[in-house]
């Protein structure tokens, strides 16, 4: 059943490939989503749907089908490859130009991860303690996180911009920092380097976010947030 799909219908395959590939260059084009990764995995499909359809074209001696498929599709890769590298390298740009850090607000820098260099615990309560350190590029980050007791739950991250409290890679974020923790009845490390991206703006395009922590408890289901520290960040260039 499939096989015969694929033959016959050949000519669909180089159509979809364009299809993928225009709505790859429009969704790199704006924040990242779930749709992003979506179409992704469909582009991937018609690919290798494309590549099966030339060799059943080409075991059934289907010369003109299998020319005409390749010639389509490779004019259609040139002219929509470089686009989609372009949109997927470069994303949304100017998140920081348009949220300029006000003079006189106070943020922390995130550390490097070949740094020695602690921060003090948060002035505000000698009870917790967050550390945002830089990964390997920006906008890539991982954090440490400290706390007094605490019920058995999940801790994660919710990020804002700190002037126009716009929430900054929200559905994402807190699904790659969440970590779940155990109970505890003294201060200690709660999260130990666990990832997460910032993905508005790009690198060096620096803003200023509030980071903040918060708790979900597995016995309550309540969620409350722990603490909250303004960062200097930048986006991550995909």
């Amino acid at each position: 059943m499939i096989k015969r799909l694929l033959i016959k219908y050949w000519w669909t395959f180089p159509i979809l490939l364009a299809l993928s590939m225009l709505a790859l260059i429009v969704l790199f084009s704006k924040t990242p989503s779930i749709f992003e990764t979506i179409i992704g995995v469909l582009f991937l499909l018609v690919i290798i749907a494309l590549l099966t359809s030339w060799v059943l074209l080409l075991i059934n001696k289907q010369w003109l089908e299998v020319l005409l498929s390749f010639i389509v599709s490779v004019v259609v890769g040139c002219i929509l490859w470089i686009p989609l590298i372009f949109s997927a390298m470069s994303g949304p740009t100017g998140f920081g130009k348009d949220h300029p850090i006000p003079e006189g607000l106070e943020f922390s820098l995130p550390l490097s991860l070949e740094s020695d260099k602690i921060e003090f615990v948060d002035s505000l309560d000698q009870k917790t303690y967050l550390q945002i350190w830089n990964d390997s590029q920006g906008g890539l980050y991982k954090y440490d996180f400290y706390y007094g007791s605490l019920g058995p739950g999940e801790v994660f991250l919710r990020c804002f911009e700190a002037t126009s409290n716009t929430p900054l890679s929200e559905d994402r974020l807190i699904e790659q920092s969440r970590v779940k923790v155990s109970p505890q009845k003294q201060f200690g490390k709660v999260v130990n380097k666990q990832s997460f991206t910032i993905y508005e703006g790009d690198w060096e395009d620096y803003y200023a976010a509030r980071i903040e922590v918060w708790f979900k408890s597995s016995e309550t289901n309540k969620e409350s947030k722990l603490m909250e520290k303004v960062y200097r960040v930048e986006g991550w260039m995909r």
